[in-house]
């Protein structure tokens, strides 16, 4: 059942880069319909996703994360931008990107913020990426046509790998991160709870986390949120952050 899955969805893939390849490079090649069959691939994409990793998708209101994690998604909604947040229960300190503007948490990461709003920039970045398509860009830059259609069990490994642990591009993640600092500016929230978060995660762990060990350095990106003066957030929500960890 699992390797038809993987089967399904690789040829998903398939079509998905092959359309946003029509429709970003020949856009006079009927790209209205062109535009559909992206969009549908990506739908598609994003339910296998969900069935593979059994993701658990924010404001279902079943337990306290979900409920939390959908707060967080409506206090950072976007106009121009439907995007979807999911919950893994992975110990892996990572957030994603996904085609299909999906945005995973996962439970790692939550553990290590000591604070909503740290998760808060979190998510952010992760938006930032969505909204400047990084996730299609990377994935179609880092694998390509020729593994996908192999379609062996190793190359669903690779997929998963790529999909999940790929660091962005120097352009990507400033961008990204310039976007987060954006988002928590305008929630009144100090982009130096990134920078405690960055510091922590930094000491505590072994190993830098993937999302974190990408071109700008670490050191940089510290320093950038750090130069912003910290201030107490005055958000009130209406979970217990402490609550919710332990309820992980």
């Amino acid at each position: 059942m699992k390797k038809r899955l993987w089967r399904d969805f690789l040829i998903l893939l398939v079509l998905f880069l092959g359309a946003w390849i029509f429709f970003t490079y020949y856009p006079v090649v009927d790209s209205e319909q062109v535009k559909i069959t992206f969009n549908d691939k990506e739908k598609e994409i994003k339910e296998k996703l969900i069935e593979l990793f059994d993701y658990k998708q924010a404001d279902s209101d079943t337990t306290q994360i979900l409920r939390a994690l959908g707060e967080l998604k409506h206090l950072l909604s976007e106009k121009d931008l439907e995007y979807e947040l999911f919950f893994s229960d992975s110990k892996e300190i990572n957030a994603y990107a996904l085609p299909g503007n999906m945005i995973v948490i996962n439970r790692g990461i939550i553990m290590e913020c000591d604070t909503p709003e740290e998760l808060i920039g979190v998510i952010a970045h992760e938006i930032g990426h969505l909204k400047m398509k990084h996730h299609t860009d990377q994935l179609l830059a880092t694998l390509g046509l020729e593994l996908l259609l192999a379609g062996s069990s190793s190359t669903a490994g690779e997929v998963s790998k790529i999909l999940t642990q790929s660091a962005f591009s120097r352009e990507m993640e400033t961008e990204a991160d310039d976007f987060a600092i954006k988002k928590m500016k305008e929630l009144n929230i100090s982009p130096n709870y990134l920078a405690k978060l960055f510091k922590k995660m930094y000491k505590k762990t072994e190993y830098i986390p993937e999302f974190l060990n990408s071109h700008p350095g670490i050191n940089n990106r510290i320093s950038k949120f750090s130069s912003y003066p910290f201030e107490e957030s005055s958000l009130e929500f209406t979970f217990d952050w402490l609550k919710v960890k332990n309820s992980l």
